[in-house]
């Protein structure tokens, strides 16, 4: 999906350090600064150990040390840890829906569908005008098979962002799961400007107008992040027309495509894992 930065997901810059005053004041806010550049360059382990350090110190729980080991943690990909320091850190600021949407963010990479949206909707209930960002709570839906709310987040989220074929396919996928593959192609959002490799040959063949040959080979003629738009909405493609072994195939080249900090790789991931319960519920 294209993200729109909120702002709202640096809030670790203007939470109050809740340490002492002199010597251990700097000493925190010196490891603090210290954890945080670690987070930047892509050292999640040293920031989390940091972070821990600060938080198993004497008195309240330092928010902006959460705020750090609750990415650091999402980055080593423990996300139930990640959820639960962001838990901690929403009921410290009730009031940040920055927090609330990260913590969404980690419940749903934990696979705790129903609590993502909960704390999406806590987010929107903050701040209204937030709600047609929202596009990580509409995928939510449909993985908890809320459909009338799934195709009702896509639509809302047409409004401040006309031009994305992922939020046109995302709305598909949610009509077929309620309607038919039929209904679903004939309410399939229109867009005609979403110029990223291979958007246009995806929307066709939700449409009806082109092929599945015709994506991989736009694909193939750009980067990796392309291959696996590819394979993540050729397999939604299938699961929505019924073909659930070609879906899981596609699903499973897409999560070979390394990116776990794109949140539509975590998508895919999470897929992976929901499919192979349902198919498996007695594991």
């Amino acid at each position: 999906m294209i993200s729109r930065s909120f702002g709202i997901f640096f809030v670790a810059v203007v939470l109050t350090i809740s340490a002492g005053d002199g010597k251990a004041q700097d000493s925190v806010e010196d490891s603090l600064e210290s954890a945080m550049q670690h987070l930047r360059s892509g050292d999640a382990g040293s920031a989390a150990r940091i972070a821990t350090e600060i938080l198993e110190r004497p008195g309240p729980p330092d928010h902006t040390a959460l705020w750090i080991r609750g990415n650091a943690l999402e980055r080593l990909e423990k996300y139930s840890m990640a959820a639960r320091d962001f838990e901690r850190l929403a009921q410290a600021e009730p009031r940040e829906p920055g927090i609330l949407i990260a913590l969404g963010g980690a419940r749903f990479k934990a696979g705790d569908i129903g609590g993502s949206i909960d704390a999406f909707d806590a987010a929107a209930r903050i701040d209204e005008s937030l709600a047609p960002q929202l596009w990580q709570r509409g995928i939510s839906h449909y993985y908890a098979r809320r459909l009338d709310d799934c195709i009702g987040q896509f639509e809302v989220h047409r409004t401040v962002n006309p031009q994305d074929v992922e939020n046109s396919v995302w709305h598909f996928l949610c009509v077929a799961a309620r309607d038919g593959f039929q209904a679903a192609r004939q309410a399939l959002i229109p867009v005609d400007r979403d110029g990223r490799v291979p958007m246009a040959e995806v929307f066709a063949l939700f449409a009806g107008d082109g092929t599945e040959a015709q994506v991989m080979r736009a694909a193939e003629s750009g980067s990796s992040s392309a291959v696996f738009y590819a394979h993540l909405y050729l397999g939604l493609f299938h699961e929505a027309s019924g073909n659930s072994e070609k879906s899981g195939e596609h699903i499973e080249k897409a999560t070979a495509v390394k990116m776990p900090a794109n949140y539509m790789w975590q998508v895919a991931r999470v897929h992976l894992e929901l499919r192979s319960r349902q198919a498996s519920p007695g594991l």
